[in-house]
């Protein structure tokens, strides 16, 4: 059986679960990485160098702002928070999530079906 690169689909998902998980709550980013990986039960794994373009990306367009927590003597975090206009960018994106995979498993239930 030949050896097939797997479907590399991670990066075009992370904005919209990123936005998803600091709608429950302000994270830091090893902290969303830990919630990726735990939430999707291991079946989702991203590492911070591909999470922080992303999570800039959003601070640029203003769907979430950071601040900074002192942990510890010389220690600090930067949290990330949704923002409205965020929650806004991520019902936008569920609606096409649901819309494109909704269209896909229509492709995928017809496997087979049109072979006689």
């Amino acid at each position: 059986m030949a050896d097939f690169e797997p479907i590399n689909v991670k990066r075009g998902f992370l904005p919209l679960i990123i936005l998803s998980l600091l709608s429950q709550q302000d994270m830091y980013g090893y902290q969303l990485v830990q919630e990726i990986a735990r939430q999707s039960e291991g079946k989702f794994l991203t590492k911070e160098g591909s999470l922080y373009p992303v999570l800039y990306k959003l601070l640029e367009e203003e769907y979430i702002t950071s601040y900074e927590v002192k942990s510890g003597v010389r220690m600090r975090r930067y949290f990330y928070r949704l923002e409205d206009k965020g929650r806004d960018y991520l019902s936008v994106l569920k609606e096409q999530y649901d819309s494109l995979t909704a269209g896909i498993q229509n492709i995928l239930n017809q496997e087979g079906d049109n072979h006689e």
